[in-house]
């Protein structure tokens, strides 16, 4: 592929240069306007039209069969031969990106007599939006604040703590979708990816109500007991029928203790529980209570123990809901696990806590999308009955694009 600048005083006539250098098959790259500068302190400067061609070299040694697919051939052959040269000119095409409206609207005024077909570039920048999406998906394209507007909403979504597999299937999707025109404008991207994330989102909404008796699961450390204590407090505001806060978590130093006080700062009766088969008296002694919350011990979730226990206190229950409390603040590779170590119980709705321990709102979107569930409520700090909200799709997106 041989690639030239050439410099003129208007379209026609560069466009007369390329065809006469390059021929009818050329490919404008880019446009651009510049200033030549002459004479005393370049008073008698003038602007000119820089346009920047290309044109592939005849191959005689590969047969036309061989002409597949760019993106399909490029990351197994890209090498050798032909394929390395346009790998070559691949990590030039990224800043050309955002040239590419300029580009579209120059084509557009073209004189018909010119003879270059606009379809045939239209052809083009689709085969380049398609080579992009392919090295995004096999990893060649990293995230860059500087590089092209691919890169540059690469790193923003990895800034913003989303984990990179899901970046990578984002960006990927988002320029995909999004017309040529577009490619190289970061703020066109970005409303492009808010569909997306938004598509994505929406795919775990759940739209049963609360159960009445809600057992509460998840590492040690991420909130279960102020939550339910915020919780509680709310239900205990609209209840006709009672509420009642259970705790099977009698082995933590002042555990029950704990939620004692909370139970007695909000008039709202707490039972301790040993075992499954108090749990089930407890809850039947109880039946005409209105909201139960049940709290239950946090521990590793690299314990294989951890889901077997809870197992038999949720057979203890008749028809609970069960909810997945994790922290806002876990790393992307930790909530993984998390997520996969209680998958087998079966969870319906996510609680996230400590949004006011991070800055970073990423894990908002990597537990919905991983976990396939929605998300319940968020806490963002430790005041009971305060700081608890819900948060519908629009507040999700708000947090994580914007902070």
């Amino acid at each position: 592929m041989q690639i030239k600048t050439f410099e003129a005083v208007d379209m026609k006539h560069a466009l007369a240069q390329v065809r006469q250098e390059f021929g009818p098959h050329a490919v404008i790259v880019s446009t651009r306007s510049i200033r030549k500068d002459r004479g005393l302190f370049g008073l008698l400067g003038r602007t000119l039209l820089e346009v920047t061609a290309a044109v592939e070299e005849p191959r005689q040694e590969e047969p036309p069969t061989v002409r597949s697919s760019l993106a399909s051939e490029l990351p197994a052959r890209r090498g050798t031969g032909r394929f390395r040269e346009i790998w070559a000119v691949k990590q030039a095409i990224d800043p050309v990106l955002d040239e590419v409206r300029g580009l579209r609207e120059t084509v557009s005024a073209l004189d018909q007599r010119v003879g270059l077909d606009p379809s045939d570039l239209r052809a083009d920048l689709t085969q380049i939006r398609s080579l992009l999406a392919s090295l995004i998906s096999d990893g060649r394209v990293m995230a860059d604040p500087q590089g092209s507007a691919a890169q540059r909403l690469f790193h923003f979504l990895l800034v913003r703590g989303i984990d990179e597999p899901l970046t990578r299937s984002l960006v990927q999707r988002v320029v995909a979708r999004v017309d040529s025109g577009s490619l190289g404008n970061l703020d066109r991207l970005k409303l492009n990816l808010a569909a997306e994330m938004r598509a994505d989102l929406a795919r775990a909404e759940r739209g049963t109500p609360p159960g009445r008796i809600q057992i509460f699961v998840g590492p040690s450390g991420v909130g279960k007991t102020t939550t339910i204590a915020k919780l509680a407090a709310r239900a205990a505001r609209s209840a006709s029928d009672g509420v009642l806060i259970v705790t099977t978590d009698v082995h933590r130093v002042a555990a029950v203790e704990q939620m004692a006080r909370y139970g007695e700062s909000l008039g709202i009766p707490v039972v301790a529980t040993l075992g499954p088969e108090d749990l089930r008296r407890t809850l039947a002694e109880h039946e005409a209570m209105e909201h139960i919350f049940v709290d239950t011990p946090g521990r590793s979730h690299r314990d294989p123990a951890t889901a077997r226990d809870l197992q038999t206190l949720i057979e203890a229950t008749a028809d609970p809901e069960i909810l997945l409390v994790v922290s806002a603040a876990t790393r992307p590779c930790d909530s993984v696990e998390i997520l996969e170590a209680y998958s087998a119980l079966r969870w319906s709705r996510l609680v996230m806590t400590k949004l006011d321990e991070t800055r970073t709102y990423g894990e908002l979107y990597n537990c919905v999308v991983r976990g396939g569930r929605p998300i319940a409520c968020v806490t963002t700090g430790q005041s009971v009955p305060d700081h608890l909200e819900s948060l519908d799709l629009a507040g999700i997106l708000r947090k994580l694009l914007h902070g």
